[in-house]
């Protein structure tokens, strides 16, 4: 036992002391565990549909291409009475696995990883990642409409704070290894490694990034990537026949585009309305236990989906279902009613409290909106295929309403093979984000900014070097010379005190400042004095002034030191890069200890 943990202090040590190394490693375990993870959601989905929405209800939903979906999927006849039962029963299983062992597991949860990012330093209970995917099995696979992707990206972030705890890792990088884990999760469950690294750093907020993140979230996304694609043999989530031509040759169909993304951040901004009208509605239920408010969400959803089966599970199978051009399963006047109806679907299912992401909902929500818009436009632009623009909407949709167009955008293309898209779905993305607005997020837990967020409030609450004064920075027992001493005297001085210039003062007064930079190479040092090469003019700053001020000085000044003087420039001391660093650094540590004594 002893050596073992021996061996693990060694380690940790290592890693410790070499960032590179730390997050390659980390980034690994990150990914295996989000590999893993995400296989064990999927199949644990596909085992709770297998063995009670489909046996009860008789009704078998249609699937992505990756998963074995087929053209011409017909729905066939189903038990329409019992399809509540499969949901009600979902959701009394899930109201008490998760209010009985971890409440905040409730909902979805990447923004309860955002929340833990910006709030408790990364720090998320062991128990909650399997919780969490135990919840959202029974949720989705009984036919709640939610995604997977949430419950991914909370169990890689809960081994990111667990491997963070582990090595001992400081705050800031419990926080980088749990975003790094949202990614890695949610790349994996979208096969869209790329666009899942990039999410890690863009999904904290709405107007920024976490780019420290990116490096670790690489690495854990490729690896869990890797582990999750290797039963599907790689392919992209979604299917596109191969007489399905996609790109961009019309610049005219940018109109259309533009279009689609104004429509698709309108509808952004139904969705998340919508959403969380439902959570305020549910939370208010203040008589009804927690235990049983997802089984209410659950029947609201099982009576719609007894006319409406489309809105059952993640829906993947009815986009693929567009994508292999089978309109007749999905007409205008349907798709139009889906649109709403997922929404509210997906409303009352999470905002209940039920168990899931929003992420493929929102992507099911845009590619009903999509393919309507196709069926319309089609006509009278000939040149664009129903799915190509389906696509192009469904993740300018959900691109608006998440805050993260850019990372989004690489998914999108990587979850469908639609690289020839890339610039409609820019633009697309880009007005659907702006769209939709700011406030209008899906995930409730982002911030703005890093300046917004308390994770970061040590470095943006207040300008700390404006508060620190030279006084306490400066150097007080500075080496000096006399101006009348030899240049060979004052170069023994510089290069004992490791620096490249020496104050030269006079009965305590500032007289210059000797570099080395000013000595010419040619000059008899022993006979020379320091007052013929000093310059008597230095750069100087009083000791009231702040650290900030001295390193704007400093920018400007070759000898990387300034004078600090009193009256009649008498000298106090130097400061320099050195002397600012320790007392920033000072200040710093100093509100620590303020912020953990509170």
């Amino acid at each position: 036992m002893e050596e073992g943990r021996s061996i693990l202090s060694k380690m940790r040590k290592l890693l410790l002391s070499r960032s590179t190394a730390k997050w390659v490693v980390v980034g690994i375990f990150i990914g295996i565990i989000a590999g893993v993870g995400s296989l064990a959601l999927y199949f644990s989905i596909k085992l709770v549909t297998d063995y009670l929405l489909v046996p009860l209800t008789g009704f078998t939903p249609p699937v992505s291409g990756v998963s074995g979906g087929v053209p011409n999927y017909v729905i066939g006849h189903y038990r329409m009475l019992l399809v509540p039962v499969s949901l009600v029963i979902g959701g009394l299983i899930s109201g008490f696995i998760v209010y009985r062992f971890a409440p905040e597991a409730e909902g979805h949860g990447t923004d309860a990883a955002i929340k833990a990012f910006h709030e408790n330093n990364g720090k998320i209970r062991r128990r909650i990642p399997i919780v969490k995917m135990v919840a959202s099995a029974v949720t989705i696979g009984s036919g709640g409409s939610a995604g997977r992707e949430g419950p991914t990206a909370q169990i890689a972030a809960g081994f990111g704070s667990f491997i963070a705890d582990a090595f001992k890792m400081s705050d800031r990088d419990r926080r980088i290894a749990m975003a790094a884990g949202i990614g890695a999760g949610i790349g994996s469950i979208f096969m869209a490694p790329l666009g899942g690294a990039l999410l890690s750093t863009e999904i904290l907020y709405r107007q920024d990034f976490e780019v420290e993140a990116l490096i670790p979230a690489i690495i854990a996304s490729v690896v869990g990537y890797s582990i999750f694609a290797y039963p599907f043999h790689y392919v992209p989530l979604f299917t596109i026949p191969q007489n399905t031509i996609l790109g961009f040759t019309h610049p005219e169909a940018l109109v259309v585009y533009l279009l689609v993304g104004v429509l698709a951040g309108l509808g952004g901004i139904l969705y998340v309305r919508v959403f969380y009208e439902v959570q305020k509605l549910f939370s208010r239920m203040k008589r009804v236990s927690k235990y049983f408010r997802p089984a209410i969400g659950a029947l609201i959803v099982g009576i719609i989906a007894m006319f409406f089966p489309e809105v059952l599970g993640l829906g993947y199978g009815w986009v693929q279902q567009i994508f292999y051009n089978n309109l007749v399963l999905l007409p205008l006047y349907l798709l139009i009613i889906l649109f709403f109806l997922k929404i509210v679907a997906t409303s009352f299912t999470i905002g209940s409290g039920g168990s899931g992401g929003v992420f493929a909902p929102g992507i099911v929500t845009g590619a009903f909106m999509g393919a309507a818009i196709g069926i319309v436009i089609h006509p009278y632009f000939p040149f664009l295929d129903v799915t190509e623009i389906t696509i192009v909407c469904m993740i300018a949709f959900f691109g608006g309403v998440s805050k993260a167009p850019i990372s989004v955008l690489i998914m999108g293309t990587e979850m469908t093979g639609g690289f020839a898209l890339f610039l409609p779905l820019m633009l697309s993305t880009t007005v659907a984000y702006f769209v939709s607005g700011m406030k209008n997020s899906i995930y409730s837990a982002q911030v703005k900014d890093r300046a917004a967020s308390p994770a970061h409030r040590l470095e943006y609450d207040r300008p700390i070097m404006d508060d620190v004064l030279v006084s306490d920075a400066m150097r007080s027992d500075y080496p000096y010379v006399r101006p009348e001493q030899s240049l060979k005297e004052a170069i023994e001085v510089i290069r004992g005190s490791r620096t490249k210039s020496v104050v030269v003062r006079k009965n305590g007064k500032l007289e210059g400042l000797l570099s080395l930079e000013e000595i010419p190479g040619n000059v008899d040092y022993s006979s020379s004095p320091v007052q013929d090469y000093m310059n008597a003019n230095p750069e100087t700053i009083s000791e009231k002034e702040s650290i900030h001020d001295a390193l704007d000085i400093l920018t400007r000044v070759p000898s990387g030191k300034l004078v600090v003087v009193g009256e009649d420039r008498e000298v106090l001391g130097t400061v320099g890069f050195a002397e600012i660093a320790d007392a920033y650094n000072r200040e710093i540590r100093r509100i620590k200890k303020l912020k953990v004594g509170q």
